[in-house]
């Protein structure tokens, strides 16, 4: 097959199938810019295994399996981005947060929210600001690599939200 050949066929079962990026990349983003963005990897990861791509699933199948990995993925970078984001506002370290002096105000905020959290999540949370790797959590708890990223990132949402309510109650912006 041309390289033509296969640019025309990707780009009409890409045309047929557009719903299913669309779908996901709608339901993975909160605005347009990062809706395109999103459409944009999935696009170019069908592009890439297309030519892997072959025909032992509907495409609709394959399609749905390439966006949602990259989806998933593109949503674990932005949620991690954002963690980092909030906690370097907070100027706190991910790695060797927990100070023995403990005299840091936001860190003692950090602190506070921490202790809201299950016991789970606070294990978690804790093996992830001592800079264990999603890895290295899988091994310790016993849960799938990708749970722990999941988990991981819900938990820094929830800290996230913590901390904002937090800060607006003590003052410290």
């Amino acid at each position: 097959m041309t390289d033509e050949t296969h640019k025309e066929q990707f780009l009409e079962v890409l045309e047929e199938n557009i719903r299913i990026v669309q779908k996901i990349a709608g339901v993975y983003t909160r605005n347009a810019r990062d809706r395109d963005d999103l459409i944009n990897d999935i696009t170019l990861e069908l592009w890439k295994s297309f030519r892997k791509f072959k025909g032992n699933s509907k495409v609709s199948t394959w399609m749905y399996r390439v966006a949602l990995n990259t989806a998933m993925n593109y949503q674990r970078k932005m949620t991690r981005d954002k963690m980092f984001s909030s906690l370097n506002d907070l100027k706190v370290e991910p790695v060797g947060w927990l100070n023995e002096d403990g005299n840091s105000e936001k860190t003692a905020l950090l602190n506070r929210c921490i202790e809201e959290l299950d016991d789970l999540n606070k294990g978690f949370i804790l093996l992830y600001l001592d800079g264990h790797s999603h890895k290295e959590i899988s091994e310790i708890t016993g849960i799938s690599k990708t749970n722990v990223g999941t988990r991981i990132g819900r938990i820094k949402e929830q800290l996230k939200e913590l901390v904002i309510k937090k800060s607006d109650y003590y003052g410290l912006k």
